[in-house]
């Protein structure tokens, strides 16, 4: 029996009847270090990876572009899920109760969707983005390029017609 329950034996019939006191699915403690061990990990990697995101683009000008302002966002958005949903969700993993109080359940479901949502329409827009981008270079760049003709077409990279 694991220390968070307690067992009394009546004897009926040769059949023993136990009644738990605590909580039964309270992991043991070697499930539990290898859980903090992989969540920590995971959250130190997380922050310290979307910080330096974060930090390349803020402090160096020439990386100063619409792409890595998304990026940025991308990063402040993974940022926030992992320190606050992880955390809160592996305290609650470990525990099976909820030790926060009543506004900070609210904030936790409230953060997770938010956080993915910030993710999933920064990545619309990247895309969308880059969509325009490639549709603007096509067709400014068309007229080089005649697909009906046998001619050779420019390549931007060799400059050979």
């Amino acid at each position: 029996m694991t220390p968070d329950t307690e067992t009394t034996g009546t004897t009926s019939d040769a059949t023993t009847s136990a009644v738990v006191i605590g909580n039964p699915y309270v992991l043991a403690w070697h499930v539990q270090l290898c859980y903090a061990v992989a969540f920590v990990a995971m959250v130190v990697v997380a922050v310290g990876g979307n910080a330096v995101v974060v930090w390349i683009v803020v402090a160096h000008r020439r990386m100063r572009s619409v792409t890595n302002y998304f990026l940025v966002n991308l990063s402040l958005a993974d940022g926030l899920q992992s320190v606050f949903n992880t955390l809160f969700n592996f305290v609650y993993l470990l525990h099976n109760d909820w030790k926060f109080g009543c506004t900070l359940c609210v904030f936790a479901q409230f953060i997770a969707p938010c956080t993915i949502s910030a993710s999933v329409f920064t990545l619309i827009a990247i895309a969308l983005d880059r969509y325009v981008l490639l549709r603007n270079y096509s067709l400014t760049h068309s007229s080089r390029c005649h697909p009906h003709r046998h001619t050779s077409c420019t390549t931007a990279a060799s400059g050979v017609y």
